[in-house]
This record gives C-alpha cells, sequence and structure tokens, in this order.
C-alpha cells in the first residue's frame, strides 16, 4: 500500500487541511514542538499544533507528530520526550507514529552533527525507549546522509524510519515506513498542497492498523497504557550526592529535582542536606556578605574569608569566577 501525506508546522500557518483532503492528503505529521537551538535545551510548543491537530481531527485526517530534536545525550532524549508528552501527546490520539526530527539545526550550532554517532544515537534512544514505555509506536526521521554517517545502523532495527530524500525514486535504505519525497523542490509531483509548497510523503505501513491493534498512541479504546517502568537503583550515599549538587553536577532548581528523582534518589532529603552544608551545618541561615571593591579577586575574597572559590560559586550562583565587578554582594559565610 501506498498512502500520500503530508508534514507540516508553523511555517505552513492558514493551510487549508478541507482542500488539501480533497487533493488526496491522507495523513499529516504535525510538528508538535522543538528544542531550541539557543541554548540546545529549551523547548517550546509549534504554534499552529494545537490548530492543526484540531482540524484534522474534525476533517478525519489521521495524524501523527514530530519532535525537533537537539539531544546529544541520552538523558537529553529522555527529556524531551517526557515534555512532548506532558505538554502535547497526554489525552491525545495519534493514527500515526510519533518521531524524533534528527537534522542539523538552523541556529549553525552543530549540536548533533557536532557530538557525533554515540552521542546521536544516545539520544534517540533516550526519545523513543522514553515514548515507548507510556505506550507510544515511535519513529526517527533523518536523511539517507545522517542515517548512514551518524545514526548507528542499529537504530532502523530498532525503530520505525521516516527517511528524507527528496528525488524521484524511493532510495529504499534504510528500510522505512514513510518516505518524504519532495518539499521546496520535488522530482515526483507538484510542490504545492492546497496553494502552499508543503513537505510531502508516501507511508508504505497501514499505520492507524498497527495503532488500533496495539493500543498505541492512545488509539484502540483508550490512553496508551504505560509498561512497568523499573526504578533505578540508587548507588550514592545522601551526604555524597550533597557534595556533588554543591559542585553543580546535578543543575539547579527544578532540573535538580527531576534528574535527582529520575536517577532514583529521594530530592528532599538531598536537598536537606544540601541546605545544612550551605547554612554552615545550621538548620537556620547564618550568613556573612561581602561587597566586592576595585581589584578583588574571588580567589582573594576566598583566602580572605577561609573559604573555597566553588564554595562562593555555589552560594551566590556565578556563572564566570574570572568577571566580578565592584558592588557585587556575595556571600562568604
Amino acid at each position: 500500500m501506498t498512502v500520500f501525506g503530508i508534514d507540516i508546522s508553523e511555517h505552513n500557518a492558514g493551510l487549508n487541511l478541507q482542500a488539501a483532503k480533497n487533493e488526496g492528503v491522507r495523513f499529516a505529521i504535525l510538528r508538535a514542538g522543538y528544542t531550541g537551538y539557543g541554548n540546545g535545551i529549551s523547548k517550546a510548543k509549534d504554534t499552529q499544533f494545537e490548530n492543526f491537530y484540531s482540524q484534522c481531527k474534525n476533517l478525519g485526517i489521521p495524524v501523527g507528530a514530530y519532535w525537533f530534536s537537539c539531544a546529544n545525550t541520552y538523558q537529553k532524549g529522555v527529556d524531551e520526550a517526557n515534555w512532548i508528552y506532558d505538554n502535547c501527546l497526554r489525552g491525545k490520539s495519534f493514527e500515526y507514529p510519533i518521531y524524533l526530527d534528527v537534522e542539523e539545526d538552523a541556529g549553525g550550532r552543530h549540536y548533533l552533527s557536532g557530538a557525533g554517532k554515540e552521542a546521536v544515537t544516545a539520544g534517540i534512544k533516550g526519545f523513543c525507549e522514553t515514548l515507548e514505555k507510556k505506550g507510544f509506536y515511535v519513529g526517527v526521521y533523518a536523511n539517507s546522509d545522517w542515517f548512514s554517517r551518524l545514526i548507528d545502523a542499529s537504530i532502523p532495527n530498532r525503530f520505525d524510519c521516516w527517511l528524507a530524500n527528496w528525488s524521484s525514486h524511493n532510495p529504499g535504505s534504510p528500510a522505512h515506513g514513510i518516505w518524504q519525497f519532495g518539499g521546496e523542490t520535488n522530482r515526483v509531483r507538484s510542490n504545492r498542497v492546497a496553494g502552499m509548497v508543503i513537505d510531502q510523503d508516501y507511508a508504505y505501513k497501514d499505520y492507524p492498523s498497527i495503532m488500533r491493534s496495539g493500543n498505541l498512541n492512545g488509539c484502540g479504546g483508550g490512553a496508551p497504557t504505560p509498561a512497568p517502568q523499573p526504578q533505578p537503583t540508587p548507588t550514592k550515599s545522601v551526604d555524597e550526592l550533597a557534595r556533588e549538587v554543591i559542585e553543580g553536577k546535578w543543575g539547579n532548581g527544578e532540573d535538580r529535582r527531576n534528574r535527582l528523582t529520575q536517577a532514583g534518589y529521594n530530592y528532599s532529603e538531598v536537598q536537606a542536606i544540601v541546605n545544612r552544608i550551605l547554612n554552615g551545618g545550621s538548620s537556620r541561615p547564618s550568613a556573612e556578605y561581602y561587597t566586592v571593591k576595585s581589584g578583588d579577586t574571588l580567589s582573594g575574597i576566598a583566602a580572605r574569608y577561609g573559604t573555597t572559590v566553588r564554595q562562593l560559586v555555589a552560594w551566590n550562583n556565578i556563572s564566570n569566577p574570572n568577571l566580578i565587578y565592584p558592588g557585587q554582594k556575595f556571600r562568604v559565610r
């Protein structure tokens, strides 16, 4: 079977989906959101995702979704998966897979290609394995070059693939369920759908039947049933973790809470030890502050007050220890 479809994002705002359906569109893969390439961490929902999702459902156009990734570690892949689930997928149904979009970011920061095959593969596994545990059918979007150079050969055997190759003939390798064959240039058919330049695809699997029969992606009679998730076995003491937190190894704020919890540790216990250490061993804060003067250095201030540069950085959330200014007020005890 061969089914014609499109993939769309906020760049296609205003697309007439009824006209697209009349022209033969039988499915749509929607961009749910993306990790921003400014810092490679911040995440946002596509501004047209909810609108396109509602329109497709009202018109009876089956949908899938994709996430533009900057994940170059397993944990970053997990974070992207959790974000798309919490903010885009929860409570909805998708007749087509949920894909991780793996390509170069438009900002030229090279979060993925610069990290190499092992890092790219780790990010893919983090994303896909996390959503699988939540009951989703997942896949990877990439072009032929990336599948050959920057994605481990085991991935197409493990997860579904959506292959981007704008040519007149399906390249066939790696094995894939959807072929994106054209967009701004199109060697197969017109590059316009409903009067708009649109990325276009052929699907070769009966994905709606796969989702219904497997009760996947919210299809087949209810929300996805998450697979049991074994809890990680803690391997470090609370005191050791507290020291690592102070050294900045577990992030800050909500990120710290999430990372410690996902690793199987009790965030509240660890944070209590951190607070006690930073408060000089007392349950009540007892702090002394110093105002930076011209000529001061962080190392000099640390020596004067019998502490360390690392401790000053932790207490005062200093981003650059080599750059301080007269008039700044730092905690020193």
